[in-house]
């Protein structure tokens, strides 16, 4: 007998001669030239440099002023009219200060005054939140509106270690402002 059957195509596999890709073979792959790694590399440097520059944008401090006031920061105006920081009690553990100020809201906007949004600045560069907030009468109060053109005259106590100098003053319009320094001299 002969080997008679159906011709290759018509129901059969075409049969395999030569040399073709063994089996789980891929192949070679292709290698990258040098200038697509020197362009993935810069690009890599470039995101670097701008995340570099955006987090030194938003943890920047903010400006410092002299004793001159009155200082902005967004939509209110801070004048300053007096501070006091008298000596803690021998047995104290912390001392007051409390700072004086004139606040005019200059915006479209009402503005809410919270005192722990002002910070005390010690020798140290450490902020210390302000605590408590009193009208002009001196009665401690609850944080109050600046209606748009209208001010808030008082004062914002800051509770700060016994040993900590004060320096100087953050004031802020929200809590999210940047607010502006105040420095004592």
């Amino acid at each position: 007998m002969t080997g008679q059957g159906p011709l290759p195509g018509r129901g059969m596999p075409p049969p395999v001669t030569g040399q073709g890709p063994l089996p789980g073979y891929t192949g070679a792959r292709k290698k990258r030239g040098v200038s697509g790694c020197l362009i993935a590399a810069a690009v890599a440097l470039v995101v670097l440099v701008v995340l570099v520059a955006l987090l030194m944008w938003v943890f920047r401090s903010p400006p410092a002023v002299g004793d001159d006031s009155p200082v902005q920061d967004g939509r209110l105006t801070f004048a300053l009219t007096g501070t006091k920081c008298p000596k803690p009690a021998k047995e104290a553990l912390v001392r007051s200060c409390r700072l004086t100020v004139k606040i005019d809201n200059v915006g479209p906007e009402a503005r809410v005054l919270y005192p722990g949004q002002q910070k005390l600045l010690d020798e140290d560069d450490a902020l210390h939140g302000g605590t408590k907030l009193f009208d002009a009468a001196g009665k401690e109060i609850t944080p109050i509106r600046i209606e748009p053109g209208g001010s808030f005259a008082g004062a914002v106590e800051f509770e700060l270690p016994r040993t900590a100098k004060p320096a100087g003053f953050e004031l802020h319009d929200s809590g999210l402002s940047r607010g502006v320094r105040v420095m004592l001299s």
